[in-house]
């Protein structure tokens, strides 16, 4: 059957980034249609996730059942969190978010369905919580970095290596590295503090990147741009599969996964309480964490699957490369919400604006 995705794009972006995303829209409705279509049941998913990204799946899945129709509406994680709990965002009949803290919080305060996900689908005890929150993607956190820039440097391989780099050799760093601004990224704040969960170093790391008068940015693909131009040499705690999924394409880039620990987030789904369609919302998520639908994402989406037996090269089998590396998935749950506290968030956000806001012109 032929599938309807349309994707709002509702995002804090530069000029120039409203533009591009101009051109990318309908120009009447602001949706983005792949094809037209008409069915039985309308599915209606609100996502945090890169539509291109996620139209393989959806195109799958509509084959498979042909009397569902699905309308893709992408936003940004902060902004469709807040639209959904001030309810100024409505009809949602899956979320999909890449922010694990913010669908966690979802959970928490009530505003997620039970879901009856079959014993064969046999998933990571990290990966779900309640059976209302399932994560979907294994998704590591990495250091990328322009090629070209270390062609006579050697790279770091580890925290530590980074830390001890950008301190001793400020020629190749400085005004070099980029870095998540973590008052306008959510996934950028989410891995900074977990890196203070995970690392006795984090204050170190925070610390150096200042010193090296880092850039901050709001978005990867901004990021990713500026390295693979050569405006950056390196750029630290970036979302795995979009990094992995560009030095692809581009070869200008390269992707470092740190031997001491590299942090792995998951994209995690789950299903409104208000849901006018709970059967086709479940039937989808059911799809999305089966092994079919695990395989579509390691073989045809920029994400990386979560079930270890899917191949191709969005699998963990490809990015390990037969690499002995140390994976610290972030498990689902209450703990992820430590850092949303309010006064723990204003805290950790001060000390950081304090430090990167005081970089030396």
């Amino acid at each position: 059957m032929s599938i309807a995705i349309r994707a709002a794009i509702v995002c804090l972006l530069s000029i120039s980034s409203l533009l591009a995303a101009e051109r990318r829209i309908d120009s009447d409705q602001g949706f983005e249609q792949f094809t037209a279509s008409k069915s039985v049941k309308r599915l209606d998913i609100y996502s945090a996730t890169d539509t291109r990204a996620i139209k393989p799946i959806i195109e799958a899945f509509e084959r498979l059942h042909p009397y569902i129709d699905v309308r893709y509406n992408e936003y940004e994680s902060t902004t469709l969190y807040n639209g959904l709990t001030s309810g100024k965002i409505k009809g949602a009949d899956v979320v999909l978010s890449s922010a694990m803290d913010l669908q966690v919080k979802l959970v928490n305060d009530g505003y997620a369905r039970t879901l009856n996900i079959p014993e064969s689908i046999d998933l990571p005890d990290w990966s779900h919580w309640r059976n209302e929150a399932f994560g979907f993607t294994f998704e590591p956190v990495v250091i990328a970095y322009n090629k070209a820039s270390f062609k006579d440097t050697p790279l770091p391989s580890s925290h530590e290596s980074l830390v001890d780099a950008l301190r001793n050799d400020p020629e190749q760093y400085y005004e070099k590295v980029g870095s998540y601004d973590i008052r306008l990224s959510g996934a950028g704040y989410f891995f900074a503090t977990h890196d203070t969960v995970v690392s006795s170093i984090s204050g170190r790391i925070l610390e150096s990147l200042a010193r090296a008068s880092s850039h901050t940015y709001c978005c990867t693909s901004d990021m990713l741009d500026d390295l693979g131009e050569g405006k950056l040499a390196l750029a630290y705690n970036v979302l795995g599969s979009y990094a992995l999924a560009r030095a692809r394409k581009d070869n200008r880039i390269g992707v470092i996964m740190p031997e001491d620990y590299t942090l792995v987030m998951s994209r995690v789904a789950l299903v409104p309480k208000q849901t006018d369609n709970f059967a086709a919302a479940q039937t989808f998520i059911r799809f999305l964490l089966s092994k079919e639908g695990q395989q579509i994402i390691a073989s045809k989406s920029n994400l990386i699957a979560l079930r270890p037996e899917a191949t191709g090269p969005s699998s963990i089998a490809a990015i390990s490369e037969k690499r002995q590396l140390r994976f610290h998935p972030i498990k689902i749950g209450l703990p992820v919400m430590t850092f949303q506290d309010e006064m723990k968030r204003e805290r950790f956000i001060r000390e950081w604006s304090q430090l990167f806001d005081a970089r030396t012109p």
